[in-house]
């Protein structure tokens, strides 16, 4: 049973070795496969293969790596190594025969060349292997007996007449020279290059074949190899004698040495790779087309005009895509002349001489470019010298080197206008894949000249639509952006002239219910009408625009220069617009009436923008509306500085939210032995830049944007986390807290659940918390406030009425709600001694409160007599600078711990109550 030859296939991608073991499976070869280097060298350890494939482009150990140690290795130097790569360089196969190769198979392969070749050197791996066991023997047997030397010789021969065979069945040209370039043996296939059978080829040299240069080249190479001791190779076109075939040959040369390690000659491998250097060059040409394709988008993307982006393509074609020239051809519609507008590449100076046309009966109207443009599809020839079409020009395409050319017609309104032409230097240069690109890039180039085509058009679209940018499609008055332009326009032409000039900003009252109740399209109606009015209260120069909505501003142009006069010019205008929009409006069958506001600036100097002037002009608008709507007001600076500063607040505030820079100070209540029952706890903001920032200041900011609501919790929250702290200190355990609690945060529908969350999450005993509310916020909704009272006072907070006496004091609403304290206003306290009425509405409050069982409390209480007068009357809890100011958390505990020493114990102090402020 015959042996299979085992072969090492050795790839590091994973298709590849698959692709190349089934291959040489289904030829009957026992295979093993290794995917890097390292595996490849383990593999072959006790186990050489018969050939090793090897690719060179692995990471790690690389194949010229792998083929060194195999040949380093005793065991396996001997194995032929054939390189299987991309690689094709001629310095790559030199490298590789320099470490010991037999051969270079280059990807991609085509499978009856490597199985040839896998055979082939399979084949002589055998011959030599038996050679050296026939060699073996022969000596074995000269020692043991002369008479077996026949034997031996006869083998000899044998073994001689297989080699021969074997040389004859290679389909490379192979060929044995001795050291002086004198043949020593061929195969048929070698004697099909000289013309001549082997016998005639031995003995002789290249000189008796061929001219002297190539016999020179050839012994050229022939010394390189025997020189440089392994194998030499190189490519070099050969032609053979018996059939005029030429091609392209890859050469590869090994010294031969005999048992003594003598040079004994060169062995030439030679295979033709004709067909495989083709397929690479044409898939390099369509990589170059692809690359011009590629630039010639880019060109269409960036040219503003025919003319660059013509001579761009041009250039692309030569640079980027391998042609020789290119041009672009315009047809003149006079003389129907296709003349040059755009050139680039060799030869390119011979279009001065070529004539041609689209006219079918002229002389020159039949060649491929006018053919081209009249069928209107591309025209390709392949061969210029020889093609019968291209007659008139042979000469002049002969002396600019061209080959083969291509005619691409151009349109541009779906009318031909020209052409896109090409040249190669190689004939059959335009194969179905060249022309599909070429086809591709012109009508990349048609659809960039539709665009131009449409330049013009959209140009003018353009400047419609910047006419339409300018003004308002409903009222057809000026928008925001032309009113910018003339507003400034105005300031610099005033300013010249020193005259006054005035902005009015009109705004109109209660617009938002007409389009909620009867629609847009009724809004519309009347923002049309406002408009037509007030262009009828202005002279011809004046400005009337809509900024948008329901807003208009009016520009005055041509004021005196007295400033007073100026004033009265505009209100005069203005109070005409107002007078004019009051005016009754019949839309779609109703009567309306409207009503607006509006803000007005004066300008004279070139120092205010239009941004500015408007900003002036609206806050203007602004306090009008503030101040009741249907009116005018001109603008002041203060105006503008006190949004500016109110506006910096509001955002300050923000951030001291979130950047917790609030803090309470505590300013102790005390009853009539002077203990400390309670504390009021005020609210203070130390601004990180401003210092510290009044209550009065920053409250009805935060009453107006809403803010109030999260200072009103946070100081909920902090008055709760102080009770829990203070339980665990003696001293201050039995101190109770009032929160101060405005309207606007008393009012949310979930104000009770808020109040119930602080208190469980702190944990903290109800009874020590108490809200202070004030008498126009129980009255607001008086419904809804005895419900959330009752709601809270059933969870243990109780509640006190502050500023009483100041309001409207009511003693039905004293009787419904669970008021557990009245707060006497410190505007009373302060008159006691001083005014009679004042001290007899003191006396009457305690007294209402004691027949009501409630309890009261005297604020601001600054003086001896002033509490011995509201102690006589029967007040017995105060507050006030005669006890002590708010004081900060520190300095109010070390208070509260001083009196406790004094004291002795906290828990003698009687109950009392506490109060944190929100407005104080």
């Amino acid at each position: 049973m015959k042996t299979k030859n085992k072969i090492l296939v050795v790839d590091d991608t994973a298709a590849s070795l698959k692709l190349l073991s089934d291959l040489l499976k289904a030829e009957g070869y026992e295979v093993r496969a290794a995917i890097n280097g390292d595996l490849a060298i383990e593999s072959t350890i006790g186990n050489p293969p018969d050939l090793v494939l090897l690719d060179i482009l692995m990471p790690g150990m690389d194949g010229f790596e792998v083929c060194r140690r195999l040949k380093a290795n005793p065991d396996t130097r001997n194995v032929p190594v054939i390189f299987v790569s991309a690689l094709s360089d001629t310095d790559e196969k030199v490298q590789g025969f320099g470490l010991g190769a037999v051969d270079f198979v280059t990807k991609p392969y085509q499978r009856e060349e490597l199985l040839s070749r896998v055979r082939t050197h399979l084949e002589i791996d055998r011959l030599r292997n038996h050679l050296e066991e026939m060699v073996l023997a022969r000596s074995q047997q000269l020692a043991e007996s002369e008479a077996k030397l026949r034997i031996s010789l006869d083998e000899l021969m044998l073994t001689n007449a297989h080699l021969h065979t074997l040389l004859h069945t290679i389909p490379e040209l192979v060929w044995l020279k001795d050291p002086k370039g004198v043949f020593l043996a061929c195969n048929r296939q070698f004697e099909r290059l000289y013309g001549a059978k082997e016998a005639q080829i031995i003995g002789k040299t290249d000189y008796d074949f061929v001219g002297r240069d190539l016999a020179d080249f050839f012994r050229e190479n022939d010394l390189k190899a025997m020189a440089a001791g392994n194998v030499n190779a190189n490519e070099e076109w050969l032609t053979f004698a018996d059939d005029g075939y030429r091609g392209l040959f890859e050469t590869l040369k090994t010294p031969m040495l005999g048992q003594d390690g003598k040079l004994i000659g060169v062995l030439g491998i030679a295979r033709d790779i004709t067909e495989r250097k083709a397929a690479e060059e044409k898939i390099q040409r369509h990589m170059r087309l692809y690359a011009a394709l590629s630039r010639c988008n880019k060109a269409i993307a960036h040219c503003s005009g025919e003319a660059e982006l013509f001579l761009e393509i041009c250039r692309a074609a030569v640079q980027f895509g391998g042609m020789k020239m290119a041009w672009v051809g315009m047809i003149d519609t006079d003389t129907k002349l296709i003349t040059p507008a755009a050139s680039f590449g060799e030869g390119a100076e011979e279009l001065q001489y070529l004539q041609t046309s689209v006219d079918g009966d002229s002389p020159y109207g039949q060649g491929p470019t006018g053919t081209a443009i009249r069928e209107q599809q591309p025209y390709w020839c392949q061969d210029f010298n020889n093609d019968p079409v291209t007659a008139p020009w042979k000469k002049l395409g002969q002396r600019a080197g061209w080959a083969a050319s291509a005619s691409l017609p151009l349109y541009q309104n779906e009318r031909a206008i020209g052409a896109f032409v090409l040249y190669a230097d190689q004939t059959n240069a335009f194969d179905e894949a060249t022309r599909d690109l070429l086809v591709e890039m012109t009508m990349d180039i048609n659809f960039a000249l539709e665009n131009f085509s449409l330049a013009i058009a959209q140009k003018q679209a353009e400047a419609e639509i910047e006419r339409l940018a300018f003004y308002d499609p409903l009222t057809n008055l000026p928008n925001r952006r032309l009113l910018y332009d003339r507003l400034q326009q105005s300031i610099a032409s005033n300013a010249r002239h020193a005259n006054h000039g005035a902005a009015l900003f009109i705004d109109l009252d209660n617009f938002k219910t007409l389009n909620d109740t009867k629609g847009h399209a009724v809004g519309d109606l009347l923002l049309v009408e406002v408009a037509q009015r007030l262009l009828a209260c202005v002279r011809e120069g004046d400005t009337v625009a809509r900024l948008g909505g329901d807003e208009f501003v009016v520009i005055l142009n041509g004021l005196s220069e007295d400033a007073s006069l100026a004033s009265n010019q505009a209100k005069m205008v203005g109070n005409k617009m107002l007078a004019a929009i009051n005016q009754p409006y019949v839309l779609q069958g109703f009567e309306h009436h409207c009503s607006a506001s509006m803000g007005v600036s004066l300008f004279q100097r070139q120092n205010t923008s239009a941004e500015e002037l408007l900003r002036y002009t609206d806050t203007a608008l602004y306090q009008a509306k503030r101040g009741g709507r249907n009116s005018l007001l001109f603008y002041d600076p203060a105006m503008q500085a006190a949004l500016e500063k109110r506006s910096a607040m509001e955002s300050d505030l923000r951030v001291a939210l979130a950047e917790n820079q609030f803090r309470l100070f505590y300013q102790m209540q005390v009853n009539q032995s002077g203990r400390i029952v309670g504390a009021e706890v005020l609210i203070r903001w130390p601004h990180p830049r401003r210092g510290m920032i009044s209550p009065l200041e920053f409250i009805p900011i935060a009453e107006e944007t809403g803010l109030i609501l999260p200072i009103g919790q946070w100081v909920l929250d902090a008055a709760c986390a102080q009770l829990k702290i203070w339980e665990s200190a003696p001293e201050k355990a039995m101190l109770q807290l009032a929160v101060n609690v405005s309207a606007r945060q008393f009012h949310q529908t979930d104000f009770v659940e808020q109040v119930q969350l602080s208190l469980n999450k702190y944990s903290i005993n109800p009874n020590r918390l108490k809200l202070e509310l004030t008498e126009t916020l129980v009255l607001d909704d008086i419904d809804d406030t005895i419900v959330k009272m009752h709601r809270l006072k059933k969870i243990g907070v109780s509640f006190s009425l502050d500023d009483f006496g100041t309001g409207y004091s009511s003693l039905y609403y004293l009787t419904k709600l669970p008021i557990d304290q009245l707060k006497i206003d410190q505007s009373f306290v302060r008159n006691i001694g001083l005014t009679q009425s004042d001290a007899v509405i003191v006396q009457t409050i305690i007294g209402m409160a004691n027949n009501l069982q409630i309890e009261n409390i005297a604020e601001g209480v600054e003086t001896e007599e002033q509490r011995l007068f509201l102690e006589a009357h029967g007040c017995r809890l105060y507050q006030g600078y005669l006890f002590s100011k708010a004081l900060p958390l520190e300095s109010f505990e070390s208070q509260c711990a001083s009196i406790f020493r004094r004291d002795g114990t906290s828990k003698k102090q009687a109950g009392g109550s506490g109060e944190v402020s929100l407005n104080s």
